[in-house]
């Protein structure tokens, strides 16, 4: 928007015929540029919208997240972390005792108490190596759990194939019997 000098400038000298004249040239400009954008506009809201009937037209299957990347996401993870947690609990027993000669028992009745157990030293904050070898067992040992119960979720909300994700539910329920049992 011009200033008051400005217009002073454009003006100055001229009749008020003249003025008047520059101002309905000016009106006119804008009203073109106006008229231009909203057909511009109109244009993008054309395309938005056929894009919009493409996207809907797209099977569902190919906008969601496929089991395979899901499983896959899971795994990397899993042993990601893992690595991780035995890394660290070799270097921190190498510092300790110049040696990876890592040589310990474990006094537990089975998996999930010893979850419960180095799971409680890890909250409070014990970082021996030990407990950072026994993280990433159980790491390890949880993931094809997690992977399990991720399939059988996935399949009984997503795919709704109550069959195959019962299935994958009942074998998570036998992996975790045999885990109670060793």
């Amino acid at each position: 928007m011009p200033t008051n000098d400005e217009l002073n400038i454009k003006f100055q000298g001229k009749t008020d015929d003249q003025c008047v004249s520059i101002i309905s040239d000016d009106i006119r400009e804008h009203k073109d540029a106006i008229t231009k954008l909203n057909d511009d506009i109109k244009k993008h809201q054309q395309a938005i919208i056929t894009l919009q009937k493409r996207l809907a037209a797209v099977p569902i299957a190919k906008r969601r997240i496929s089991l395979e990347g899901t499983i896959s996401l899971v795994y990397k993870t899993g042993v990601s972390l893992s690595l991780f947690f035995f890394l660290a609990g070799m270097l921190r027993f190498y510092i300790k005792h110049q040696s990876l000669s890592v040589d310990y028992n474990m006094f537990y009745k089975d998996f999930y108490q010893f979850t419960e157990k180095e799971m409680q030293l890890l909250s409070l904050g014990h970082f021996r190596s030990e407990i950072l070898l026994n993280a990433g067992l159980m790491i390890l040992l949880i993931t094809p759990m997690v992977q399990t119960l991720t399939t059988g979720i996935y399949m009984i909300s997503v795919n709704k194939n109550w069959k195959y994700g019962v299935i994958s539910l009942f074998v998570l329920v036998i992996l975790a019997i045999s885990l109670l049992l060793h």
